[in-house]
Order: structure tokens, then C-alpha cells, then sequence
């Protein structure tokens, strides 16, 4: 199993070293099935179960070395769900509502986020984690109707080493900050899991990292 899976990585970093048109969708779909088959790997389905979404967080939030930042809370997709307001992030300060952000610049830690934000209930912080706009964003966006959520784009604002960055979007009802997660993080992660990959299913948490209130 673990050579196939490194296989699909390989043909990842091929494709991007040898085809220029190459769209990010096709290769963050591989990727994204391949951390969604490592989370089944850890954690088989039994009969009845509806556990995708839980384990493949758990995975990202669990089972990644602490640079991913897996359980990091986005600040942009905060603001997207309309839980939190500009007032509440840089782009509030006057002269820096055009700049483009790193998630390192930006975003916060689950703890640093209940301080920050102590009005949103943490349940509602972790649905906003890196891990879970993974997930959702791209993932499922991606397997279900080949496009990324609506909050996401293609291309990186920043040129720099991050797993996320930021870019304001003016529409008719104002500025929309959009979020773009690299590839090469993606990359990075995927490669992690499959060699991290254990040779037997493992016993599941008592509960599930996503519903910990």
C-alpha cells in the first residue's frame, strides 16, 4: 500500500516538474486522496460509520510534525463564515487593508485563538482549522464537483514558504479575503503521512479531535 501511495506522490512531483499546463486541481486532488486513504489506513470504516471527515483531521491535526501547523485556525475563513470582522484582524488597521498575508503573519494556534476570538465557541474554531478547510475546501470541493470552496484560489499570493496565504478581492459589496493553500505544503504533508503510514489499523480516540468541545 505504501508504495502505491508513493507512487502517486512521485507522479505528483513529476507532473509539476514536467508539464507546464498541469492544473493545481488535478494534482491537489491525488494529494488530498492521499491523506483521505492514510486516514482510513489508521482508522478502518466499520459498518455504519460516517467517520471521513474525522479521521482525515485527526490525521492533519494529530499526526503532522508541528510545521504544518494542521490545527492552526484561519483568520480569513473566520472572517469568511462571518464569525469575526476585519475590525478583528490586520486588515482592520488603517493602510494595510490591500496586503497579502502568510498564515504565519496571520493566522492562530487553537488556545491563541479561543483568547483572540472568546466569543466563538471553540467547536466552531476547529471547523476553520487548516485541517479542516483541507477537508473541506479541497477535498471533498475537489472530489464532488472538481472545484475548490468558493473561498479558495488556485494561485499563491505569496511566493514565499507557507502553508497558506492571503489576498483581499474587491467585489460590489467590498473587499473578500481569499485563501490559497501551497502546494508544496500539500506536497510536504502528503509525503509525511505515507511514510508514516503504520503496517496495522490503530485503535480509535475516544473521541474524535473535531467534536472535543
Amino acid at each position: 500500500m505504501s508504495s502505491f501511495f508513493e507512487g502517486r506522490i512521485k507522479l505528483v512531483r513529476h507532473l509539476l516538474a514536467d508539464d507546464p499546463d498541469v492544473a493545481y486541481a488535478d494534482l491537489v486532488l491525488i494529494l488530498t486522496a492521499v491523506l483521505s486513504a492514510c486516514a482510513a489506513a489508521r482508522w478502518p470504516r466499520q459498518k455504519g460509520d460516517r467517520i471521513d471527515k474525522e479521521r482525515f483531521v485527526e490525521l492533519l491535526v494529530t499526526a503532522s510534525p508541528p510545521e504544518a501547523r494542521a490545527a492552526y485556525i484561519s483568520v480569513p475563513a473566520l472572517l469568511a463564515s462571518e464569525l469575526i470582522t476585519e475590525a478583528q484582524t490586520p486588515w482592520g488597521k488603517p493602510g494595510v487593508s490591500p496586503r497579502v498575508y502568510r498564515g504565519d503573519e496571520i493566522d492562530f494556534d487553537l488556545n491563541s485563538a479561543t483568547q483572540a476570538f472568546p466569543l466563538v465557541p471553540k467547536i466552531k474554531l476547529k471547523q476553520h482549522s487548516y485541517a479542516c478547510l483541507i477537508y473541506e475546501w479541497l477535498r471533498c470541493g475537489y472530489a464532488h464537483e472538481y472545484c475548490a470552496g468558493k473561498w479558495h484560489i488556485e494561485f499563491p499570493p505569496s511566493r514565499e514558504k507557507t502553508p497558506m496565504s492571503y489576498i483581499g478581492r474587491i467585489m460590489p459589496h467590498g473587499i473578500v479575503r481569499m485563501s490559497h493553500f501551497h502546494l508544496d505544503y500539500l506536497i510536504d504533508l502528503a509525503d509525511h503521512h505515507v511514510k508514516a503510514l503504520p503496517n496495522h489499523a490503530l485503535a480509535r480516540p475516544n473521541e474524535w479531535w473535531l467534536n472535543v468541545v
